[in-house]
């Protein structure tokens, strides 16, 4: 009892000596915390996030706060800039940060601002000391962004025209600066192999500030593959940024290369089956292993305005390498001592069965044949050329190429030798010496005859092929009927020729 009355003196002696000191001695020291109604705002938002800094005690003067500021948003980037400090003034109890967000016009990924506070000398720190804020990235063009589109929507083409085609993309107005605008091109066209393209970089093209358009090509390259059907498409990628939109509609260019097989039944309708097989005996024997077949050549008169048939026998069939196309059929064959006519052994000789698709021995009264002339196109005659083989009518391409042709001194090349009343000439000796190869003689000199690259077009249904082919040829001994020459520019010509089946 004693003891709990000593404690109870001593608890009232306590209280009475602090509730006696003077309100001038206490030392006030304020607790300081921050807070943010909001912790997410929008980069485009038209109004700033507001954060408090508040003291729990007002003091009599001013005092400053220190705030660090991390995060991955950037100053004067994602948001104007922010004091690394806040002044809580004196009597007050808060202090305002305002957070103001830039439109970033790169979509991105959202940004955060960490604002934490620092310790100070007059103040101590509440249990609340930062405040994460998210600032939401803006993926949405504004409604009055401009728009972009394609002008066209779909292209079919047949690779061995070689086409350039222009793709033009457009903006509904102008922008104020550069936009580079990405594509998405998918397909089974091969970039390299069946086109290349000029204008884009890294697969996006841009439209110049103030511009409302801009074009790009795709160059189309011929693989001859005969039944070919590959597409590529190009489309706007999702946007990088929000300074334009992609319009709902006309935001695809398709383009689809295809290549069918022409029917050529209208004109492969006889054969030839006049080939001489070497002549060993009297009777003539003839070829059954080479497939050909017949065309008339007709060229324009442009006097008389009408067609008119110079030559009926000209041998082709399709290429080898190409089931499109059309190209001579050459046959060499040799007149042996024992053969028909063959009476003596100088009249052996090697012979030749041809024609060019020009008519061009027409032309050449000194060309030196071993009976026909031997003018080989290497890359074809006609190539037939369309994007629907049900249809009758298309193109057909005479491809650029040099022809090559012999001529020579017809006094020495039609020299005759009489021998016992047997005849010969010295064409035949030469024929023997290069088996019928007549671009090995010594005897001929080459003329180049360099054939541009000419467009005509074709008909099953009238079995008529019509094309205007233009060649370049300085040889002075080129004489054509000027009657028959379309145009001409200088040493470059152009025929009007049309072929038709037999």
């Amino acid at each position: 009892m004693k003891r709990f009355f000593l404690h109870f003196i001593l608890f009232v002696m306590t209280v009475i000596i602090f509730t006696s000191c003077d309100d001038d001695d206490v030392v006030i020291v304020p607790k300081v915390t921050i807070s943010a109604e909001e912790v997410t705002i929008a980069e485009n938002a038209t109004s700033a996030l507001l954060v408090k800094v508040t003291t729990d005690v007002a003091l009599g003067v001013d005092f400053e706060v220190p705030i660090a500021i991390t995060g991955t948003a950037v100053s004067g980037v994602n948001y104007e800039a922010i004091e690394n400090t806040v002044t809580i003034p004196a009597d007050g109890n808060s202090a305002n940060i305002f957070v103001t967000p830039i439109n970033v016009s790169t979509i991105e990924e959202n940004k955060t601002l960490i604002l934490t506070l620092g310790s100070g000398d007059v103040f101590q720190l509440a249990d609340e000391t930062s405040v994460s804020i998210t600032i939401a990235d803006n993926a949405t063009p504004a409604t009055d962004a401009p728009t972009v589109s394609f002008a066209t929507s779909s292209i079919v083409t047949n690779p061995y025209l070689e086409e350039e085609l222009t793709i033009a993309v457009g903006l509904s107005k102008a922008f104020t600066s550069d936009l580079t605008i990405p594509f998405v091109i998918t397909g089974d066209l091969v970039d390299g192999t069946d086109y290349e393209i000029v204008g884009l970089e890294n697969d996006a093209i841009t439209i110049t500030a103030g511009d409302v358009s801009a074009e790009f090509t795709v160059a189309i390259k011929n693989t001859a593959e005969v039944g070919m059907d590959k597409t590529m498409q190009f489309a706007f990628a999702t946007p990088i940024v929000t300074d334009y939109a992609v319009k709902a509609t006309e935001n695809t260019v398709d383009i689809n290369t295809v290549d069918p097989q022409v029917d050529f039944s209208a004109w492969f309708t006889e054969q030839f089956e006049y080939f001489f097989a070497d002549q060993t005996t009297s009777t003539t024997a003839y070829r059954t292993d080479l497939e050909a077949y017949w065309l008339k050549r007709y060229y324009y008169n442009t006097e008389d305005e009408e067609w008119k048939v110079l030559t009926n026998n000209h041998y082709f069939n399709v290429t080898s390498n190409d089931n499109n196309q059309w190209g001579e059929v050459i046959n060499v064959f040799k007149k042996q001592f024992g053969g028909r006519f063959i009476d003596i052994v100088e009249q052996e000789r090697y012979e030749i069965q041809a024609f060019d698709y020009i008519g061009l021995t027409k032309w050449f009264s000194n060309e030196a044949t071993y009976g026909k002339t031997a003018i080989k196109a290497e890359k074809g005659w006609f190539r037939f050329v369309t994007t629907d083989a049900s249809l009758t009518e298309g193109t057909v391409v005479v491809p650029e190429q040099t022809l090559t042709l012999y001529k020579t001194d017809m006094d020495i090349w039609k020299e005759k030798t009489t021998v016992d009343d047997e005849s010969y000439y010295k064409w035949y000796e030469d024929s023997r010496t290069t088996q019928g190869d007549i671009s090995q003689s010594t005897l001929v000199t080459p003329v180049s005859i360099q054939v541009a690259k000419s467009i005509g077009t074709y008909n099953t249904a009238t079995k008529e092929i019509v094309i205007d082919i233009t060649f370049t040829c300085d040889d002075t001994d080129l004489s054509i009927d000027p009657k028959y020459v379309y145009a001409k520019d200088g040493n470059t010509y152009t025929l009007r020729i049309k072929y038709t089946d037999r």
